[in-house]
């Protein structure tokens, strides 16, 4: 038997395995027996009532376990802890033994008392015993299956009365909820009348507001108007000034050139000597000659050359003239070869334009294949997220599992526990009924032996028998105090246990549901869990050592001495400030259960401060368990603790204030414990005053205060109990108006209803104020009186009772501050009948749990688990697809991939032919524009040959003129030029000018341009840029000339020579000098015989070829000088132009 062990599976003799339960002694047999859990419901006896009663069983048929039938333990931990409970919860049961009967009080058998309950209780037990054993002995079966049946029935019972309740409550609540959907239809009815009252008025404002917005964008437009006629007038003065500007910049440069016209006039207009004419004359004209005879050798240089020149354009207008057929003949085939081109080119291009759309839906389907294999990569990546998610979520719902499992198991032994520990409580309170009876008794024999001694000490005459006596009875009331105080502690400490107990259930309990309902072992192990438990545990805690207090300060209110007078006003100081602490609990673990879970998770940090006023609490049970407590010190620590929950209290406010019925309903328990510290207190001193006025000579025997006399003292008592009387009826009328406005707003707070007349009000948080500074000086005053009585009462009495005015020590307690409780009495009874109203009341609204919201993520977690599982497959399903759908594009992409190559070559191809028929086109272009010049050029040169064959012409006839001066012996003799100075006229010199400035703009323009083109029409450009200096050169000498003809016709006619007029009168009515360049170029002067037409015949002969270039004096008669410019100008100028072929 030692091998065995509970948790074991054994095979018995008859080939069943069970599992051992239970391992020890029965009561129906000796010896050591097994509890097997067998696998089916069918054993020895299945309870059925036809089976017969088990004989007693025989020693050989113990089921014995056998070695070899014994198998090892399953290594789980969860079923040992399961079977370890379950034992412990079968050896705890016992059934409840019978109460022991009440004596009556007797001082005589007070010293046995102790010795005649513990006898009673051993009968008790062993009649219980006796009982059971001989019930279980006669139990059969039938008995059994009726006891069943009958817990049964009464189970059914219990749940139709509970079905009955439920049913006329919620017939209760439906009344309610008509009352209340009534009164909320009329209030819908007035808020439906302001809505469209306001509705009206919101269209009126509408229409306001869109005439106020038209009436802007109006005067917007207006502005922008405005601003743009603006800027259109700065524009127009800027640019009205920089014409101004440009005016004035042209007004300047015209008095700029008026000034240098004058300088010039007046230059010109100076007049000179004759000798400085004539020297200005004759170096003027020596330097003409020289010029001339210079241009005449360039014009020969420039004939030679361009002759030169014409023959190989001719050669090559003849080449270009021959391949000219060839050239048309090979343009049309070019225009045949463009136009088939053309077509080529189109098809092409619808080829290409394919080819583009090809290539963009392949950039499509690539781009597609990339997206989908992301998507494909980012799938894969999520779903090993969400089997790893999947396999977690398992894994921890197995260990939710499990610790339901233990939280059950643990739960059940729980429930025994305080079944146990309930049933010791109600046999703990047989015996402090019984130690309270055996009190009461000490006290008296106290007294008697208190009495006794003050007599045997008045007398003095006492023997040594009434000594011994006295002595022994002395020795047993102090053996049975100890005894009273040592079962005191244990009733104090059972008391804490089974608080502690019933606490740890409850917070079992909660935790169960909490993890039953949340399913998640993190959310239960985090910080606001812990923080919502510690806070239950303090209020739990709270109440325990309240009701402690409580009963401590009733067992010192028995005589009312003043050292239990200053303890008791500690005790009940404390007892205030655990009161105030189970509020301030209670409204956190209240507020907890009802915020969000991003408030819930702000409640974690404060799991510190609640867990040192829990430890505080803790110190106070184990000094309340030990007897070994100071109130003083007490009241001390836990107002410290009452400090740090208030801070937390504070720093939670922006979430506690979400909860208003909370915060009603904590203004009112705080001021309902003000004032039962106040009802504490003044009872401590009315007993305290009641003591001395009835006891002042016991006390001053006892305190050996022989100086005072006793009638002052109990006076001075009567004379305070009396000032005492009205302010104690005000303070117990407003402890009861407290008390019943705490029960109103409990009974709204059971039917889900809450007085919203409190919620910011700031007459409830003005009493309070009042209440919480009218309770401190009232503790300070008792205290302080408290300590100056005692004081007084000493041997040395500091100061002495004569020197103390006792009712001023009170004055406190009577004065205006202390009876405006009055009004507060007054003020709770008005707010007692508000709150009974339900208008007055709110229906408390609280949204879901933490943990509800905490489940509903985690089954929103397992439900997108599961979409994402079927999201998985589908995706499975659409990647397979996908990736043959791109296996088949590929394929596609790749034979679409070569069709564009194939077209991409053909493209080729056809871009180069384009280009070819291109440049083709540009050159049959340029062919044409060059046949065009060539025959503008042919028929340039053929006039040109015309107009030298006519100069040749004239040549012959002019030299057939030359001769006839030869042939009439004509003799021209050197003349001398008189020398005269000349004046160049302002006109012909701005003239020369502006030919000069033509000039050079020309060439600038030739040069830019000569490198522009090919080198033949270089070439051809740069010719006619030397033909046409050629021509400006000759222009220029040919106005020099005329010019010098002018002057020297203007000074001729000054000069009076005799000779020289009788000579040019026998030719014409004045004589006209001629110079002439023959050969070698000479110049004279010559007199013409004639008339103007033989001059201008004469002019004609000597005006002509390029070697015989003659210049002489054209006579003329009294024409008008512009003739000398418009008709011989005009005709030296044809005459030049046809010699150089321009």
């Amino acid at each position: 038997m030692s091998s065995l062990k509970i948790g074991q599976t054994v095979e018995t003799s008859t080939n069943q395995t069970g599992i051992i339960k239970y391992i020890g002694t029965i009561h129906v047999a000796e010896g050591d027996w097994l509890g097997l859990e067998l696998p089916t419901p069918t054993g020895k006896n299945d309870g059925s009532p036809a089976a017969k009663p088990t004989p007693k069983p025989k020693a050989p048929v113990v089921p014995k376990a056998r070695p070899s039938s014994v198998v090892a333990p399953k290594p789980t931990p969860r079923a040992s802890i399961a079977a370890t409970k379950r034992q412990s919860i079968a050896t705890t049961t016992a059934p409840p033994p019978v109460r022991a009967p009440v004596r009556k009080p007797s001082i005589a058998g007070s010293s046995t008392a102790s010795s005649t309950i513990q006898d009673a209780r051993h009968r008790s037990n062993a009649t219980a015993s006796s009982a059971s054993t001989t019930s279980k002995a006669s139990r059969d079966t039938n008995v059994e299956t009726l006891n069943t049946k009958i817990r049964h029935l009464e189970k059914q019972h219990g749940d139709d009365q509970d079905r009955i309740k439920d049913l006329a409550q919620a017939a209760d609540e439906r009344d309610r909820y008509k009352a209340i959907i009534e009164k909320l239809q009329s209030k819908y009815q007035t808020l439906h009348l302001d809505s469209a009252e306001l509705k009206t008025q919101l269209q009126q404002l509408q229409s306001d507001n869109d005439s106020l917005a038209k009436k802007q964008e109006e005067h917007e437009a207006d502005w922008e108007i405005a601003l743009l006629d603006k800027e259109m007038a700065e524009e127009r003065a800027e640019q009205a000034e920089s014409e101004l500007e440009a005016v004035r910049a042209k007004l300047e440069e015209r008095d700029m050139e008026i000034e240098i016209m004058r300088e010039e006039a007046a230059m010109f207009t100076t007049e000179l000597s004759e000798e400085d004419k004539e020297a200005a004359g004759w170096y003027r004209l020596q330097h003409e000659n020289d010029r001339l005879r210079q241009a005449l050798i360039t014009l020969k240089e420039m004939t030679e050359e361009k002759e030169r020149d014409n023959k190989a354009r001719f050669a090559e207008l003849e080449m270009d003239l021959a391949s000219l057929d060839a050239i048309r003949q090979e343009h049309t085939e070019l225009q045949d070869r463009v136009h088939k081109d053309e077509g080529i080119i189109e098809h092409l291009r619808a080829q290409v334009d394919a080819s583009a759309e090809w290539e963009d839906l392949s950039n499509e389907l690539t781009d597609k294949i990339h997206d989908l294999e992301e998507k494909a990569k980012r799938q894969e990546a999520t779903i090993r997220e969400l089997e790893s998610e999947a396999e977690l979520n398992n894994e921890l719902l197995v260990v939710h599992m499990d610790e339901e499992e233990d939280l059950h198991a643990e739960l059940e032994a729980k429930d025994f526990e305080i079944a146990e520990h309930i049933h010791r409580l109600e046999l703990q309170e047989v015996a402090i009924a019984d130690n309270q009876l055996l009190v009461s008794k000490f006290r008296d024999l106290v007294y008697n032996l208190q009495s006794r001694l003050a007599d045997a000490e008045s007398s003095r005459t006492m023997t040594e028998a009434q000594i011994r006596d006295t002595t022994g009875r002395i020795d047993e009331v102090m053996d049975l105090n100890r005894h009273l105080r040592a079962s005191n502690r244990q009733a104090t400490f059972k008391e804490v246990q089974l608080g502690l107990y019933r606490l740890d259930a409850e917070v079992a309990s909660k935790r169960l549901a909490i993890s039953t309902e949340a399913q998640s072992a993190e959310f239960l192990k985090s910080l606001p869990v812990q923080t919502y438990f510690t806070a239950i545990s303090v209020g739990a805690k709270a109440s325990l050592t309240s009701s402690l207090l409580l009963t401590a300060d009733r067992e010192m209110s028995f005589n009312g001495g003043l050292e239990e007078a200053m303890a008791r006003l500690s005790c009940v100081e404390a007892v205030q400030c655990l009161a105030l602490l189970q509020t301030g609990s209670k409204r956190l673990y209240s507020a907890m259960e009802t915020c969000d879970l991003a408030d819930f998770a702000a409640f974690g940090p404060i799991d510190q401060e609640l867990r040192v006023v829990e430890k505080t609490l803790d110190h106070t049970h184990e000094a309340l368990v030990n007897d070994e407590i100071n109130f003083t010190d007490m009241a001390n620590s836990l107002a410290q603790s009452l400090k740090i929950q208030d801070a937390v209290l504070v720093d939670q406010q922006n979430i506690l204030a979400m909860m208003p019925e909370d915060e009603s309903t904590a203004h009112i328990q705080r001021i309902v414990a003000r004032l039962d510290y106040l009802g504490s207190n003044f009872a401590v001193i009315t007993t305290m005053m009641s003591f001395l006025a009835s006891n002042a000579t016991e006390l001053l025997v006892k305190t050996a205060a022989q100086d005072i006399n006793p009638d002052d003292v109990t006076a001075a008592a009567q004379r305070v109990l009396e000032l005492f009387a009205g302010p104690s009826v005000i303070c117990n009328k407003a402890v009861a108006a407290g008390q019943k406005l705490l029960r109103t707003v409990d009974a709204l707070r059971s039917d889900s209803l809450y007085p919203h007349i409190f919620k910011g009000s700031e007459d409830i948080m003005e009493q309070e104020a009042y209440l919480a500074k009218l309770a401190r000086d009232a503790a300070q005053w008792g205290r302080n009186t408290l300590s100056i009585i005692n004081a007084s009462f000493q041997p040395e009495p500091s100061p002495s009772w004569s020197e103390l005015k006792i009712e001023d020590m009170f004055a406190f307690y009577w004065s205006p501050e202390l009876l405006r409780l009055d009004t507060t009495a007054q003020r709770l009874d008005a707010w007692t009948e508000e709150a009974s109203l339900l208008l007055n009341t709110s229906e408390i609204v609280h949204g879901p749990t933490p943990w509800a919201q905490k489940a509903k993520e985690m089954e929103a977690a397992r439900k997108k688990n599961s979409e994402a599982s079927v999201l998985l497959e589908k995706l499975k399903v659409e990647h397979k697809a996908t990736l043959l759908s791109l296996h088949e594009r590929e394929q596609v992409i790749e034979t679409k991939s070569l069709e564009i190559e194939h077209l991409d070559a053909k493209y080729r191809d056809a871009s180069n032919k384009v280009t070819d028929a291109q440049h083709l086109r540009e050159k049959l272009i340029k062919t044409e524009q060059e046949m065009t010049d060539l025959r503008t050029k042919i028929t340039d040169q053929h006039s040109q040959i015309e107009a030298l064959e006519q100069n040749i012409a004239r040549s012959d006839r002019s030299e057939h003129a030359i001769n006839l001066p030869d042939a009439t012996k004509m003799v021209t003799e050197p003349v001398e030029q008189p020398s005269a100075s000349r004046t160049i006229p302002a006109q012909v010199n701005c003239l020369l000018s502006a030919l000069q400035t033509e000039n050079h703009w020309l060439r600038r323009r030739e040069h830019t341009d000569m490198f522009d083109r090919n080198l033949k029409h270089v070439f051809g450009k740069m010719r006619h840029a030397q033909q046409k200096t050629y021509a400006q050169t000759i222009d220029r000498a040919l106005t020099d000339v005329l010019l010098e003809m002018e002057e020297s016709d203007d000074d001729s006619s000054l000069h009076e020579d005799a000779e020289d007029h009788a000579a040019a009168q026998s030719l014409i009515s004045r004589p006209k000098m001629l110079p002439m360049g023959v050969g070698p170029v000479q110049t004279a002067w010559q007199t013409s015989n004639g008339t103007p037409e033989q001059y201008y015949a004469f002019l004609e002969s000597n005006v002509v070829g390029p070697m015989g270039f003659r210049l002489c004096t054209i006579p003329k008669g009294d024409e008008d000088m512009l003739e000398l410019w418009d008709d011989g100008a005009s005709s030296v100028f044809e005459s030049l132009s046809g010699e150089m072929g321009i």
